[in-house]
């Protein structure tokens, strides 16, 4: 069952990470992270489960897998993340480094996922 996380709950997990949320991010958030038909899930703030939970994530990127700080994963596809960088543009990063494929922020991100989900 989807919870409403708090402005609170926001604040926390921003420091915690050390990542400024971008105003498209915790919109996406508080809609409890949908991501229509996607075959993937976006990484959860608020009781996570294991495998969608973003500071173990974050953590795991960053010691096994060099991600730059400056990156925050927000969803995983197979050891590949999709990030937010500073901008607040949505990144596609590889366990082999950063690709070419890029988003100008979370909405557009979300919206191109759930297109490619519908074809």
């Amino acid at each position: 069952m989807f919870k409403t996380i708090t402005d609170a709950q926001l604040d926390e997990a921003q420091e915690i990470l050390g990542f400024e949320f971008p105003h498209e991010y915790i919109e996406f958030i508080k809609s409890g992270y949908d991501l229509g038909d996607a075959p993937i899930e976006a990484l959860e703030i608020l009781n996570p489960p294991s495998y969608a939970n973003i500071f173990e994530t974050l953590k795991n990127a960053r010691e096994y897998y060099d991600l730059a700080v400056e990156l925050l994963p927000i969803c995983e596809d197979n050891s590949d993340y999709y990030c937010l960088n500073l901008s607040g543009e949505v990144v596609f990063w590889s366990h082999n480094g950063v690709t070419g494929e890029k988003w100008a922020n979370v909405a557009d991100w979300r919206a191109q996922m759930i297109a490619e989900s519908e074809e």
